[in-house]
């Protein structure tokens, strides 16, 4: 078994960088630095796989910018996995903060999931902030090993397997919500995902560079969105609909 660590990392974060660095050293995890790419300051007709006429179909208002950065950060990451021989790659963005037996956890999980190779899973989730709509597989130490039905939003912690990376390359290709979302829309519906119980990564707190901050020179950042007036009811219905498929795998 063969597992490798992306850390997505902006060029220029050098103390974000530093921190993730000394506690990965520190749980005697072996990581690559993955360059963020920076979507700050481009127009949105630059990025050529972004759709913003389904975005705001779908979400009431178009993309940032930077979160079509932070998506095609973690598109590029499955990329260089696959180029890999690598059996699964764990991701990690650079604002965040393991626990301290987060290798032991790691390798216990993928443990189990390599001795039973009829679990069928493409993503698990290693830093969810809820956890809704699930179903107990196994418990490993402390951690709850779980379908997630509902998958959960945070992507500050992944863990990828060969499939469900050479799915999303097919199916995540054409940008039209933020990564979270994309895994959350696409996990409930495919009820593939998995999920981690406490979270093995947690936020630190601090704004993403990626992302950048809510208000940047005065500007909001639901100004920044450009809003309509249905974004409140299409977010409503897509978080319903995602709940719906979830609630049937629970129950199948």
């Amino acid at each position: 078994m063969k597992v490798i660590t992306y850390l997505i990392n902006l060029d220029g974060s050098n103390q974000r960088l530093e921190n993730a660095s000394q506690q990965l050293q520190l749980a005697q995890v072996e990581f690559s630095r993955f360059p963020a790419y920076d979507g700050r300051g481009k127009n949105l007709s630059e990025f050529k796989d972004y759709d913003d006429i389904e975005a705001r179909a779908i979400l009431g208002r178009s993309l940032l910018n930077s979160e079509i950065g932070c998506y095609l950060s973690h598109y590029g990451c499955v990329e260089q996995f696959l180029k890999t021989d690598a059996d699964y790659l764990i991701v990690l963005e650079d604002d965040m903060k393991i626990v301290t037996d987060f290798k032991t956890a790691i390798d216990g999980i993928l443990d189990y999931l390599q001795q039973h190779q009829d679990l069928n899973w493409y993503l698990i989730n290693i830093a969810a902030k809820k956890k809704k709509l699930a179903k107990d597989i196994t418990l490993i130490g402390e951690y709850s090993l779980w379908h997630a039905y509902y998958f959960p939003i945070r992507g500050l912690g992944l863990i990828w397997s060969r499939a469900g990376a050479e799915e999303f390359l097919k199916v995540g290709k054409n940008i039209n919500v933020p990564v979270d979302i994309f895994f959350q829309r696409w996990l409930s519906k495919n009820g593939l995902g998995l999920g981690v119980w406490p979270p093995l990564v947690r936020p630190r707190g601090v704004d993403s560079d990626i992302l950048g901050t809510v208000a940047e020179q005065g500007i909001s950042r639901k100004d920044k969105e450009n809003r309509s007036l249905s974004h409140g009811l299409k977010k409503q219905k897509r978080m319903w609909l995602d709940r719906y498929h979830a609630l049937k795998h629970l129950i199948s």
